[in-house]
């Protein structure tokens, strides 16, 4: 057995002196260790960056983010529709950054939030690195171990861009450890209070993270043992900016979540889906193998903090430190499983992976960990090497290469501005057409979607509110291409409150099972007495839209519909505060004639709070 090192021989890490006191010899070779840790912090790190940066992109998703940044930066307020009060945004901090980020500098925001998640997730790896490192630099000599699968997975490279809130995800997860790896007992309550509120924010980084957020302040305040003046300014730390955000949340916008929360249905299960999910992710990439080696570098890593604890080694840090990711990362990989993962391929299980692989980033050097070291270089060789299958396929049987499509749609390898997608995007060119026809139009206009995904136009109600309403299928590049005072209504819900709440009646395509039909878009923007041959185009019987116009000015559906496009007085601001719970839960049926039934004839008739599920 190793003995642990003594304190006057235990290497430090990168900016750590050596004392004067100690023999040349091994002066020396603590130098060595120091650039060696260096090292094992910086080349990663600069690997990481390359090949992010080489792999830098922005999704129709990521745009999704860009026309509430416009918005708010019109001075519109953070909806993605003038007049109505949806949040189409998950990464609430994201949104805010880009905001900032685009008023202050007047760059596209396309552009900026490429930049900026390239230059966050790699600040994020790099404080992960350095956490653990220190996590064990009491261990002697440290060896690379999970830094190897961020090296060898491109899904990695490719989400520390991509416009979406990952890199923010990444750079807070590394931040956050890094924070809790400097927690030790006896720290000044300042520096608790800073990491408590640091770790608190992860709900607003993305509403799935606030598992994360509660095991790391579990992990600080086991290690820190509080009073309980002490625990309380934790909790009021961490909780401060989140809880005050969430009473804007449920006040301006009428629900508790935001609204892809609702229409992805993230209570809902389909475990085997998402087990699919999981196995599509480290199948291709040959994970399996390296799973059980690092399982056995966590096991032994816990057996050996938990045996220098009861011998009260000095310096070393918690048990709850080192489980805290561990659990962390297998509670937020079992909501995605249990979600049943997500039509992005990958996508929702890398911030679970990135969890895991924490504390086993680098491994204290013995005959055990450096054998596992050598498996997994092999395997990292292997892994990118031409015996693995390319990983640029365009889908899998339950999720989509996002990537792939987008570079192969747009002709473009590495697009990161918004004129790359409105100038290219195969299916836009026509949307831009008839988006100049219907401003120069005498009325307002409806453009729709036939069943052969053809756009057609067709008279909008007299009193429409606006001039033009566009039906958007990919939401992202439509609302990029569309003015800021048109209206996008969208197909699948992301920033319709009308389509999020139709009630999940069959799983398909993940993150698409709710598909607003044209009756309900005809029936709450088209004319009176549409044309019979839009009525055929749209594939909507007129008695069915008749229908639907009854149970949009019914109960439940009526007074949701109300809460987010009437004017945003103390009162509504009250109302939609104190009904957010049943608002957030309320959910109709899909079909007009089941729908009108319920509303308009069932408990909830009237505006009632009956809620149709």
């Amino acid at each position: 057995m190793r003995t642990p090192a003594t304190p006057e021989a235990a290497p430090s890490l990168p900016g750590q002196r050596a004392s004067s006191t100690r023999p040349p010899a091994v002066a020396e070779r603590l130098r060595a260790v120091r650039w060696w840790h260096a090292a094992l912090v910086a080349v990663p790190t600069a690997a990481l960056f390359v090949l992010g940066y080489r792999r830098r992109w922005i999704c129709d998703d990521g745009l999704i983010y860009l026309r509430p940044v416009r918005q708010i930066l019109a001075g519109n307020g953070p909806v993605f529709n003038v007049g109505e009060r949806a949040e189409s945004a998950t990464g609430t901090l994201w949104q805010w950054l880009l905001a900032l980020a685009t008023w202050v500098t007047g760059e596209d925001p396309a552009f900026l939030a490429v930049g900026l998640g390239l230059l966050l997730s790699t600040a994020g790896f790099a404080f992960a690195l350095l956490a653990t490192c220190r996590l064990h630099r009491g261990g002697g000599l440290l060896l690379p171990a999970g830094v190897f699968v961020l090296l060898a997975v491109p899904p990695f490279w490719s989400y520390m861009t991509s416009g979406l809130e990952s890199g923010l995800g990444a750079f807070w997860t590394g931040l956050s450890w890094w924070l809790l790896t400097r927690t030790r007992r006896g720290r000044e309550a300042r520096g608790a209070c800073a990491a408590a509120f640091v770790f608190g924010l992860g709900p607003l980084v993305r509403p799935d993270l606030a598992v994360v957020t509660a095991c790391f302040l579990a992990a600080q305040w086991w290690v820190l043992r509080p009073s309980r003046r002490g625990t309380a300014a934790m909790l009021a730390s961490a909780g401060a900016v989140p809880l005050a955000y969430e009473v804007f949340r449920a006040g301006y916008y009428g629900i508790l979540v935001p609204l892809p929360a609702i229409a992805k249905e993230a209570s809902a299960s389909d475990w085997s889906r998402g087990a699919g999910y999981v196995q599509e992710t480290l199948g291709p990439y040959w994970l399996w193998p390296v799973v059980p080696v690092l399982g056995a570098l966590a096991a032994l890593l816990v057996r050996r903090t938990r045996r220098e604890q009861r011998g009260r080694v000095p310096g070393r840090a918690s048990l709850a430190v080192l489980l805290a990711p561990l659990a962390a990362g297998l509670l937020l990989a079992g909501y995605v499983v249990r979600v049943g993962g997500d039509y992005m391929h990958a996508r929702m299980i890398l911030p679970a992976l990135l969890l895991l692989l924490l504390p086993v980033l680098v491994v204290p050097a013995t005959r055990v960990t450096g054998a596992a070291v050598v498996l997994l270089a092999v395997w990292l060789c292997a892994a990118v090497s031409p015996l693995r299958a390319p990983f640029d396929v365009r889908s899998t049987p339950g999720s989509f290469n996002v990537r792939s499509s987008d570079v192969d749609g747009l002709r473009d390898h590495n697009p990161v501005r918004t004129a790359t997608w409105v100038a290219n995007w195969p299916a836009l060119p026509e949307g831009r057409a008839m988006l100049a026809r219907a401003e120069r139009a005498p009325g307002p206009t409806l453009l729709y979607f036939d069943a052969g995904r053809r756009l057609h136009a067709t008279p909008m109600r007299a009193d429409a509110p606006y001039r033009v309403v566009i039906v958007g299928r990919h939401l992202g590049v439509t609302g990029a291409a569309a003015p800021l005072d048109a209206y996008v209504n969208d197909a699948w819900g992301l920033a319709s409150p009308i389509g999020a709440h139709l009630a999940l009646e069959r799983w398909s395509w993940p993150g698409h099972e709710k598909f607003l039909r044209n009756y309900w878009i005809f029936a709450e923007w088209a004319a009176e007495h549409p044309p019979q041959r839009d009525l055929l185009r749209a594939g909507a019987a007129r008695e069915t839209v008749l229908a639907a116009r009854a149970a949009l000015g019914c109960g439940d559906l009526a007074e949701l519909r109300e809460s987010v496009r009437a004017p945003l007085t103390a009162e509504r601001f009250w109302r939609n505060l104190t009904g957010s719970v049943e608002r957030t839960r309320f959910r109709f049926a899909r079909w007009p004639a089941a729908a009108q039934r319920a509303l308009c004839d069932g408990p909830s008739a009237g505006g009632g709070r009956g809620l149709t599920r």
